[in-house]
């Protein structure tokens, strides 16, 4: 465990406006031309009856468009359990076998807590990976892509997917707020 570091709050505070421009820029990607070594589903939350949410479920469905494209041989699901069993990866793996991704072709993360672990411990799984795709929604993307890098992949793709949450105003706010905070916190060095 990182012991604090008291100066990273002020770092962060220093980061913001420059973090807001990179997620607002995160937002206008494009889906990537060009076929990946694996396509990795960034977690998102599983509901109390053990059903993705819209946001898993919208990232895990592109990932099955993207597998049955050919764009990719494998796809990765990642995301522990948090205040919902079983697991996002496991609800992940789920929906993509229920929609005709192969056993084989399905590699699963259970043990990240966020995005940072999600992409940490999906390069353990994808040691020769060099090119993923990369599925979350628009104001995720631009931290996921920074955090992709640090860990390894030094070609990630984005693959930006729509939620249901994306289409609700007052909740893509609060997303784009929330990841400008968590963006600013990376560029500081936290």
């Amino acid at each position: 465990m990182r012991r604090w570091d008291p100066g990273l709050p002020l770092r962060a505070a220093t980061e913001l406006p420059a973090a807001l421009r990179a997620v607002l820029e995160g937002t206008r990607l494009l889906p990537a031309d060009g076929d990946a070594d694996a396509i990795v589903v960034l977690g998102a939350m599983v509901l109390p009856n053990g059903e993705p949410s819209g946001s898993l479920r919208a990232r895990t469905l592109a990932a099955v468009g993207l597998f049955h494209a050919g764009r990719a041989p494998v796809v990765v699901t990642t995301g522990a359990a948090h205040r919902h069993p079983p697991g996002e990866a496991v609800v992940a793996r789920a929906l993509l076998r229920e929609n005709g991704v192969p056993e084989a072709a399905i590699l699963i993360e259970e043990k990240s807590s966020n995005t940072h672990g999600n992409l940490l411990f999906a390069r353990g799984l994808l040691p020769t990976a060099v090119r993923i795709l990369v599925v979350t929604e628009p104001f995720h993307m631009a931290r996921a892509l920074v955090l992709a890098r640090a860990v390894g992949f030094p070609e990630p793709l984005p693959w930006p997917v729509l939620s249901p949450a994306w289409g609700r105003a007052w909740d893509r706010w609060r997303l784009l707020a929330r990841d400008t905070g968590s963006m600013a916190l990376v560029r500081a060095g936290g």
